[in-house]
Formats: structure tokens, C-alpha cells, sequence
């Protein structure tokens, strides 16, 4: 499920939403490589932090309530959330990031084709 602003603003913080909203379309199109692979590495260690904290209080609310799902109504559902919203901001940045370098494979392909025309007809 893709998540809205609105829907993310209300469970995460100040500097969580900023990652989250410069993993938007127009945000994320004006972004560097350099600036991508950091807030790839910031969105991981977020997703990453959320899932471990959602299984810790899975496991604690297995001890409570005697479930084995370790469920109890929505006592963890906003973790779960912020875990699916980071996860999410991860693979826009994987996604943008991807096709940088698959651009600059074409460019350096056709730089190479262009270099090695031209150094054909030199030759004859």
C-alpha cells in the first residue's frame, strides 16, 4: 500500500517525513547520487529500526496475551506501519538510484561507440 503525506505525517517524526517527502517524485528527480546513497543509508537504518522494534514488541506481547501471533488488537500496528512507509522510501531510492547508473551505463556505451567510430575513420 502506498502511503500519502497525510498519512504518514500523522506517525512519523519531523525528520522521518523529511526523508519520507524527499522520496517524492519531484524531490527525489533533483537529487545527486551522492545525495541518494545518503538518504538511502538514513531510510535503511530507519526501516531497519522500525521492523526490529515491531518484533520486539511482537515478542513481548506474545508473553501477555498467550498468542503466538503475539497480536493484541493495534498495540503495535502504528510500528508495523512506519516499517512498511520506510521500506517503501528504501525501494524509491534503490529504484531512482538504479536508473541513474543504468543511464550513465547508456551514456558511457555510446560515448565508447562514438569514440570508437571516430577512431575507425581516422585509421583509413
Amino acid at each position: 500500500m502506498a502511503y500519502t503525506r497525510t498519512t504518514a505525517k500523522k506517525l512519523l517524526t519531523a525528520a522521518e517525513l523529511e526523508v519520507f517527502d524527499a522520496a517524492r517524485a519531484a524531490e527525489i528527480k533533483k537529487m545527486t547520487k551522492p545525495q541518494l546513497r545518503s538518504k538511502l543509508e538514513r531510510s535503511r537504518k530507519l526501516r531497519d529500526k522500525y521492523r526490529d522494534l515491531f518484533r520486539r514488541q511482537r515478542l513481548a506481547l506474545r508473553t501477555e496475551v498467550g498468542s503466538k501471533a503475539g497480536t493484541k488488537g493495534n498495540a503495535n500496528e502504528r510500528t508495523r506501519q512506519k516499517e512498511e512507509i520506510m521500506a517503501e522510501v528504501v525501494a524509491k531510492f534503490e529504484e531512482r538510484i538504479a536508473q541513474i547508473e543504468l543511464d550513465e551505463d547508456m551514456e558511457f556505451a555510446e560515448a565508447s561507440e562514438g569514440k570508437g567510430m571516430a577512431d575507425a575513420s581516422a585509421q583509413h
